[in-house]
């Protein structure tokens, strides 16, 4: 049975629609109408947001538990791979994809889980965070109070795993990226959208046709239609005018470059990757970037941007997983991975100082075991204990 048709079936209440945030745009400080849907309009924003979501949905992740300093696998739960069963085509992938849109979007991400007898989780679902609401019980709990429409139902902790972004103290939900920084935002999809219509109209739209004597207000209008079909637009811009009659035109619109158009799409996009946390590199910026910078620019993002989203994410999920000691891991040592030479030299010098095996050179590498046992551990025989002949 799906999870939100037990729920419904058992806790089913009504509640006035007026408490869950509107789906409205709402205005920014530069005049355009801005919310979470069309937010990921700006192409800065979606490719942040996408940049973050597709890397950590991709990462391996794994279920462990930590034995005497340790950490061993273990068995790996259902509802990584198959997060609602019965649906086939909505993999991990997609569950951890939404979760991170969801944080980078809404500053908040809600999981709904349902367990089996045995306290094992069985269905997650990743919930609109809009559609939800965080109130608090006599005791001080918190109830999340989650929309289907006409209806609501109110779920507790038990049931619900709340990961916010940026939370205040005192405050149990997380601040929206893109409510908070509204007016940054707005005011890049404003230039976003005054380029386009600068190109939309570029046969100059501030321009005036002089004609000597009077001209009736058909004639006017008739001759100004007239050059505008002819020469508005990109796929028009450019061609040569024809104007008869004494008419002389004369342009009198600012040229882009005058009004420091692009000047302020490259200042919007800094804001942007400063909001996210993500080097301006990593958004395609029009800069070029050494293969060291780039390592560096990488480590810095995984360091200041990937790494404290990741640990987020993983102390969220901890809660899916039974055992004190279990918890959940991504691995992100795929990013961090060297050039082939690199990791050569790298292997060449753990191998040689005896702390890998060839065997667990050869698993890091996807490759199975040597036939013959490549399990032993070496170390060069002109070190040994002070104070101790050589073989004692």
């Amino acid at each position: 049975m799906s999870i939100l048709r037990r729920l419904l079936g058992t806790e089913q209440r009504n509640y006035s629609g007026s408490m869950f945030m509107s789906d409205k745009p709402s205005d920014s400080s530069a005049g355009v109408q801005l919310n979470q849907q069309n937010a990921t309009s700006i192409g800065a924003v979606y490719a942040a947001i996408k940049l973050y979501a597709d890397t950590v949905a991709s990462l391996p992740v794994g279920a462990f538990i930590r034995d005497g300093g340790v950490r061993r696998p273990v068995t790996r739960p259902r509802w990584i791979d198959n997060p609602i069963p019965g649906n086939p085509n909505y993999t991990g992938f997609q569950m951890r994809h939404a979760m991170v849109s969801s944080l980078l979007t809404d500053g908040n991400c809600f999981v709904l889980f349902l367990t089996d007898r045995l306290g094992d989780v069985v269905e997650t679902r990743v919930l609109d965070p809009q559609k939800v609401e965080i109130r608090m019980d006599e005791m001080g709990a918190p109830i999340y109070i989650v929309s289907t429409g006409d209806t609501a139902f109110s779920v507790g902790p038990d049931q619900m795993i709340h990961i916010p972004l940026f939370a205040t103290a005192g405050t149990m939900r997380g601040m929206s990226p893109v409510e908070h920084h509204r007016t940054t935002l707005g005011l890049a999809s404003a230039t976003q959208l005054y380029a386009a219509k600068f190109y939309e109209n570029g046969a100059a739209p501030s321009a005036v046709i002089r004609v000597s004597g009077e001209l009736t207000q058909d004639v006017a209008e008739s001759l100004r239609a007239s050059f505008s079909r002819r020469h508005e637009g990109v796929e028009k811009m450019h061609k040569i005018a024809v104007l008869t009659g004494g008419a002389d035109y004369q342009q009198i619109s600012p040229k882009i470059s005058d009004m420091q158009l692009t000047e302020t799409l490259h200042w919007s996009v800094e804001s942007i990757c400063r909001i996210y946390g993500v080097p301006l590199q990593l958004l395609q910026y029009p800069e070029a970037t050494s293969h060291a910078q780039s390592e560096v620019l990488m480590q810095s993002w995984l360091r200041v941007g990937l790494g404290p989203l990741i640990a987020r994410i993983e102390a969220g999920l901890q809660r899916l997983i039974v055992g004190q000691t279990t918890f959940i891991k991504f691995n992100i040592d795929g990013l961090l991975r060297p050039m082939t030479k690199e990791r050569y030299d790298a292997y060449a010098v753990a191998v040689q100082n005896g702390w890998l095996s060839l065997d667990e050179i050869r698993s890091l590498e996807d490759r199975p075991p040597l036939p013959e046992g490549g399990d032993e551990f070496w170390k060069p025989l002109n070190i040994g204990t002070v104070g101790k002949a050589p073989g004692e």
